[in-house]
């Protein structure tokens, strides 16, 4: 260490080690349980009993006519998946990483559930509304040109 960080470190009363790896700690802001039980309209299925639901896996589902729109997702890892199903058929799987907030946003008769991402992720904010009729929007962040 050299004798300048030490004379610093010394001067605010802090101790400095050599090689120190530090990491951004980004914690994902999430609606309450019990809001997005109400959106989904089901209690939440949790992969572990006992653990509190931010250090698990979180399940909820909600049906419309024919449709299912299944939302998966694991607070302290920031990441989940999103699976639509038309009757028991699976129409689509989405794996969702790098999740920087979770929002509820309803207006008049809609409700949507609403992800945003990590910027360097290049897409746009994943829609899912549950209200009144499941229907999910997402697309990229990039202006592409053909």
């Amino acid at each position: 260490m050299s004798a300048q960080k030490k004379e610093v470190a010394d001067q605010f009363g802090v101790s400095l080690m050599e090689n120190i790896i530090c990491y951004e700690v980004v914690f994902l802001k999430t609606p309450e349980l019990f809001e997005l039980e109400y959106l989904f309209e089901c209690d939440a299925q949790l992969s572990e009993d006992g653990i509190p639901w931010q250090y698990t896996s979180v399940s909820f589902y909600v049906i419309r006519d024919k449709v299912k729109a299944e939302f998966d997702f694991e607070e302290a890892s920031r990441s989940g998946q999103i699976r639509l199903y038309l009757y028991e058929e699976e129409l689509t799987k989405i794996i969702l990483e790098n999740i920087k907030d979770i929002t509820i946003r309803k207006s008049n008769d809609f409700e949507s559930l609403v992800l945003e991402f990590d910027e360097e992720n290049y897409v746009k904010p994943l829609v899912l509304q549950t209200k009144p009729r499941i229907n999910m929007t997402w697309g990229t962040s990039l202006e592409l040109r053909r």
